[in-house]
């Protein structure tokens, strides 16, 4: 018996997500072809409903697309990936976390995708939120905002106290 729980515990483990490891490559990914390909490849088998995961995997599709030639094919992963994020945000629309893996996907999104309409909304409610969350993610929006050019230096300043 002790055997048994033993496989299902190490077979549980091997498909679950290290939510660090997400969020390292994430961040690298705006300039780094190969932390997109890890997080597009670490993203692209979860199934399941976490919001937080789900946006990750929307925005690893996103990012993906930027690498590929055929322009049907970057459509269609770009649209799935917006629609992950959507489906995320929806789930979980009090999530900072979500809110600014969103931000982040509108603020770099070519304007031919019209998929900018949330920048403000988003960066009100994680400015708001910000104080509540755990460290790592006021860790990551301060990293985020002081290399993105939606938020002010007074905004920036803020973040950093």
């Amino acid at each position: 018996m002790k055997g048994i729980l033993v496989i299902f515990f190490t077979l549980l483990s091997l498909g679950s997500i290290d939510l660090d490891t997400v969020r390292k490559y994430f961040e690298e990914s705006k300039n780094s072809k190969a932390a997109t390909d890890n997080l597009y490849k670490l993203m692209q088998e979860y199934r399941q409903e976490d919001p937080v995961l789900l946006a990750y995997k929307g925005a690893a599709l996103t990012l993906q697309a930027r690498y590929l030639t055929e322009r049907s094919e970057k459509k269609k992963m770009v649209s799935q990936g917006i629609a992950l994020i959507e489906r995320a945000v929806k789930l979980s629309p009090k999530q900072v976390e979500v809110r600014l893996i969103r931000l982040a996907v509108q603020e770099h999104s070519p304007k031919i995708l019209k998929y900018k309409t949330d920048i403000g909304e988003d960066k009100q409610f994680i400015l708001s939120n910000l104080s509540s969350q755990p460290s790592a993610i006021r860790s990551m929006v301060k990293r985020y905002a002081k290399q993105s050019q939606l938020f002010t230096a007074d905004e920036q300043r803020k973040l950093s106290q």
